[in-house]
């Protein structure tokens, strides 16, 4: 069964120097209305949603048959993070006469995806995954066994992250990013009237674990990578393509970690007769977006059209690798 991506958006503050306007304005994504009491964090994931699906934050949600078989899973890591302190600190200060009723919602780490599901009329699930770092891209895997489970026939899977407040100094950044997975090729709204434009041949999730010296067992790192690679296989062997993209995205803290996943990946495919192309221009990416970083480096992907594998990996040892064709390998049955 062939899962599809039929849109992606996002949205994504970047390094700038001073203290300039706000990188986000949510009038311009959401309109002047209904979104004054949302969280940061649930704003930008209203805006990549909407952006994936090419609708208005406004437009009507599904109903009937559509919506029971549309579903929206949400990672994220620190979404909440800021509305906890904030809270923490008032209870601790001035008590619960403190708290605006409004704002009680946004304690919840379901509350963007939730968001997200009932604006656009998701009655099939809503899920939120929280592991750090790679909750974008399994976001991305739990959509595609939903899809191939017959649990839903379009996914949105999305992240969005306010980073904590120092994060400047920590060098993260706020963002939100979604695509729109199907099995049929045809999502709702405007955006699933185009041709899709990738096709997802797989993922995985494991964690690596430390050995007995502290760094990474070998053979599980071999093995993952075995796993990894096997992501590619069918995308190598579409006609015309001369091998796969590989990006291994990674906090800093996890850059020796990261480096030793992509040579075990590309030493692998490699093994299997599978060329990495361009290996000086992906390497390893810092995910400078939280959990939402491996949904933009997918969304690039996509939109570069080629067969690519993406790793997403946390300072612990979670791994999570998403492989994708791109739109020239998508049957005519789906255009």
């Amino acid at each position: 069964m062939s899962v599809l991506i039929t849109g992606v958006g996002a949205v994504a503050e970047e390094p700038r120097p001073g203290d300039g306007e706000p990188w986000f304005d949510p009038a311009a994504h959401l309109g002047r209305r209904g979104w004054k009491y949302l969280t940061p964090a649930t704003r930008y994931l209203l805006a990549a949603g909407n952006e994936a699906l090419g609708r208005r934050h406004d437009d009507p949600p599904l109903t009937g048959a559509a919506a029971e078989r549309f579903g929206v899973v949400t990672g994220t890591q620190y979404a909440i993070t800021r509305v906890h302190r904030r809270m923490n600190s008032v209870l601790s200060t001035e008590g619960v006469h403190g708290i605006s009723p409004a704002e009680v919602p946004g304690f919840s780490m379901n509350t963007p995806g939730s968001q997200l599901a009932i604006s656009t009329g998701a009655r099939a699930f809503s899920v939120t995954l929280t592991n750090p770092v790679t909750a974008g891209l399994e976001a991305v895997q739990f959509a595609v066994t939903a899809l191939r489970g017959g649990r839903a026939d379009t996914v949105v899977a999305a992240a969005a992250d306010q980073a904590p407040e120092d994060h400047g100094a920590r060098g993260e950044y706020d963002a939100a990013a979604a695509v729109v997975l199907t099995v049929g090729g045809h999502a709702p709204g405007p955006a699933g009237a185009a041709r899709p434009l990738a096709r997802v041949t797989g993922g995985l999730s494991r964690f690596l674990p430390p050995g007995p010296a502290g760094d990474r067992d070998p053979a599980a790192l071999a093995a993952t990578a075995a796993r990894v690679a096997a992501l590619a296989h069918d995308a190598a062997m579409t006609p015309g393509a001369d091998g796969v993209r590989l990006a291994v995205g990674a906090p800093a803290a996890a850059a020796p970690l990261a480096a030793a996943v992509r040579d075990a990946v590309a030493k692998a495919l490699a093994g299997d007769g599978i060329p990495v192309r361009d290996p000086a221009g992906d390497g390893t990416r810092r995910a400078r977006h939280c959990a939402a970083s491996g949904l933009l480096d997918l969304i690039g992907l996509v939109r570069a059209g080629e067969p690519a594998l993406l790793v997403s990996l946390s300072e612990l040892g979670h791994l999570t690798a998403i492989g994708v064709n791109g739109a020239g390998a998508v049957g005519p049955e789906f255009i």
